[in-house]
C-alpha cells in the first residue's frame, strides 16, 4: 500500500509540471512577434516505481509516482527547415536577377523619342539632306552633329552599364561581408551552445539565434547544415551537439566538402575585382571573382564556381554573365548579364563605325604631280580620334579629322566627280543605314546572330532584355510562392499561434486546478485518519 506522503509527492509533482507548462505557454505568447522564435513545449515524463523484483511479494495495485517536467524543447521539423533553406537560396537568386535586370532595362529605355534609335533615324535623315546638297558645308556640319549624337548615346549606354555594374559590385561586396558576419556569429553561438549543454542546460534562445542566422545565410548561398553528437573530452558517455555547414553539393579540388562553419571555426569570403595586363599595367575588366578560405583553412580560389544559388549567385551572374560570349569550358557564366549586354553594344559600335568608315574610304584622290593615291579618312574612331582597331561602345567618337573639317565626309567616290555634285557615297551610306543585311561578328570572328539592320539590332537587344526581365519576374513570383508555402508549413510547426496557446493555457490551468483539488482531497483524508479514527 502506498504511503500517505508518497501521494502528496505525486500531487506536488503534478502541480510543478502544470505550473511549468503554464509558464512556457506564457513565454510563447510573450514571444509571438519575436523574429526567429520557435514555439517551446515542456517535456513531461511519467515517474515510475522502481525496485527489486520480489519473488514472493504480495500482489498490489501499482499507480506510478505521477508526472515530472524534465525539460523544455522546441517544436521544429528538420526536414521542413532543409526545404525552406534550399528554397530560400533559389528564391534569392531569382529576386536578385529580377531586380538587377530591371536596372539594366532602365538603361536601355527607348521609350523616349530622342533615344538611340531616334538618333540613328536623325543621322539617316541628315544624310538624305546632304545627298540633295552635296556642296553645302552647313549641312555637312548638321550631319556631323547628328553623328556625334549617335556616338554620345552609344557612349551613354556603355557608361550607364558600367554604373550599374559598379552598383551591383558594391552590393555583392556588402552581401559578401554579410556572409562573413553570419558564419562568424554562427560559430560563436556554436561555442556558447556547447558550453551550456555541457552543464546540462537547454539553451533554446541560443538555438533560435543560430537558426535565424542560418536562415539568413541560406539566402546568401547554397548551404547544407549537419548536426551530429560529439563526445565531450574527458567524459565516458556525455555528448553535445556539433553543427557544421557546407556549401551544398560542392566539393573542392580534393573532392572534399567545402566547409564554411565547423563548430567554432568559420570561413572567410573575399571579393576580388578581376584585372588584365594592358601595356604592362593592371586594368580592371569589370568582372569579379571570389576567394574562400574555408573553416579548415583551405584556400579556394575562383570560389564563385562553388556558389550555385543565393543572392551571391545572382550578383555574380549579373556582373559576370556573358551569355553567348561565355566559354563554358572555362566555367564562365552563360547568364545574360552586364558583360553580355556590354559586349553586344561593343559589336554594334564596331559594326556601325566600320560600315560608315568603309564607305567614306571609297573616296580616292590622285595627286597629279606624284601619282599618290589617298582615300577618305575614317569618320568614327576610338578615344584617340584616329584609331579604328579598338572601337568599343564606351570609346566610339567622331574622328579628329571630321571634327576639324565637317566636309571630311565624302559625298562621292572620286574628287573628279565631286565637281559634278554626285552623291553616290552619301547614297551608299543611306542604303547601309537602312540595310537589313549587316553582318555582326564576335571578337573571335564568328557570326553574332543573323543579319539585320542597325534598328533591328537595337530592337532585338531590347527585346532580349525585356524577355529576360519577364522570365526572371515569373521565376521570382513562382519561387516566392513556393517559399511562402514552405514558410507556412514551418510556422504550423514552429510558429506561435495565439489561438492554440490560448486553448493550451485553459487546458493547463484546468490540470493545475485539478491537481490542487487532488492535494485537498489527500489533505482531507489524512486529517480524517489523524483526527477522527479511533475516537
Amino acid at each position: 500500500m502506498r504511503g500517505s506522503f508518497e501521494a502528496f509527492q505525486v500531487a506536488s509533482r503534478g502541480m510543478a509540471a502544470s505550473q511549468a507548462t503554464i509558464n512556457v505557454t506564457g513565454n510563447n505568447v510573450a514571444n509571438v512577434n519575436t523574429e526567429g522564435y520557435t514555439r517551446q513545449r515542456v517535456d513531461v515524463n511519467s515517474v515510475t516505481i522502481s525496485g527489486a523484483v520480489q519473488k514472493y511479494a504480495n500482489p498490489q495495485i501499482s499507480s506510478g509516482l505521477g508526472a515530472e517536467a524534465v525539460g523544455t524543447s522546441q517544436s521544429r521539423d528538420p526536414y521542413v527547415d532543409t526545404r525552406f533553406r534550399a528554397q530560400n537560396a533559389e528564391t534569392s537568386t531569382y529576386n536578385t536577377m529580377k531586380s538587377s535586370l530591371t536596372n539594366l532595362e532602365d538603361v536601355f529605355d527607348e521609350a523616349e523619342n530622342e533615344a538611340l534609335q531616334g538618333q540613328l533615324s536623325d543621322f539617316t535623315n541628315t544624310l538624305q539632306s546632304l545627298s540633295n546638297a552635296t556642296s553645302s558645308s552647313d549641312i555637312s556640319q548638321v550631319v556631323r552633329s547628328a553623328a556625334q549624337k549617335v556616338t554620345q548615346y552609344i557612349n551613354m549606354y556603355a557608361n550607364q552599364l558600367e554604373d550599374v555594374r559598379a552598383e551591383q559590385t558594391e552590393d555583392l561586396n556588402i552581401v559578401t561581408d554579410n556572409f562573413n558576419v553570419y558564419v562568424k556569429n554562427i560559430a560563436n553561438l556554436n561555442d556558447q551552445i556547447q558550453k551550456e549543454e555541457i552543464y546540462g542546460n537547454t539553451p533554446n534562445e541560443l538555438y533560435d539565434q543560430r537558426n535565424l542566422l542560418i536562415d539568413k545565410l541560406s539566402a546568401v548561398a547554397n548551404i547544407k547544415v549537419t548536426t551530429k553528437a560529439q563526445k565531450v573530452e574527458g567524459s565516458e558517455n556525455l555528448t553535445i551537439s556539433h553543427l557544421s555547414i557546407t556549401l551544398n553539393d560542392v566539393t573542392d579540388s580534393d573532392d572534399n566538402p567545402i566547409t564554411i562553419v565547423d563548430n567554432d571555426d568559420f570561413a572567410s569570403l573575399t571579393m576580388v575585382e578581376v584585372t588584365t595586363k594592358v601595356d604592362g599595367k593592371d586594368v580592371k575588366t569589370g568582372e569579379v571573382s571570389l576567394t574562400l578560405e574555408d573553416a579548415k583553412g583551405v584556400i579556394n580560389k575562383n570560389a564563385e564556381k562553388a556558389i550555385s544559388n543565393g543572392s551571391i549567385k545572382g550578383y555574380l551572374d549579373i556582373i559576370n554573365g556573358k551569355g553567348s560570349f561565355a566559354d563554358i569550358s572555362k566555367g564562365e557564366s552563360d547568364a545574360k548579364g552586364i558583360s553580355y549586354y556590354s559586349k553586344s553594344m561593343d559589336i554594334f559600335a564596331q559594326t556601325f563605325a566600320k560600315t560608315i568608315n568603309d564607305i567614306n574610304a571609297l573616296y580616292t584622290h590622285t595627286d597629279t604631280a606624284t601619282g599618290t593615291i589617298t582615300h577618305g579618312t575614317a569618320l568614327f574612331t576610338s578615344t584617340d580620334g584616329t584609331s579604328t582597331t579598338d572601337i568599343t561602345a564606351a570609346n566610339i567618337r567622331v574622328s579628329t579629322a571630321w571634327l576639324d573639317d565637317p566636309t571630311n565626309i565624302k559625298t562621292t567616290s572620286t574628287d573628279a566627280e565631286t565637281t559634278t555634285g554626285k552623291p553616290d557615297n552619301v547614297l551608299r551610306m543611306i542604303s547601309e543605314m537602312n540595310s537589313t543585311e549587316h553582318d555582326y561578328k564576335k571578337p573571335d570572328g564568328t557570326d553574332y546572330g543573323s543579319k539585320r539592320s542597325f534598328h533591328e539590332y537595337v530592337t532585338g537587344l531590347l527585346g532580349e532584355l525585356s524577355t529576360d526581365v519577364g522570365l526572371y519576374t515569373n521565376f521570382s513570383k513562382t519561387a516566392n510562392g513556393v517559399l511562402d508555402t514552405i514558410s507556412t508549413m514551418r510556422d504550423e510547426t514552429s510558429g506561435v499561434s495565439l489561438n492554440e496557446e490560448g486553448v493550451n493555457l485553459t487546458a493547463f490551468q484546468k490540470v493545475y486546478n485539478a491537481t490542487i483539488r487532488y492535494f485537498n482531497v489527500l489533505d482531507e483524508n489524512l486529517d480524517k485518519v489523524i483526527n477522527s479514527m479511533g475516537v
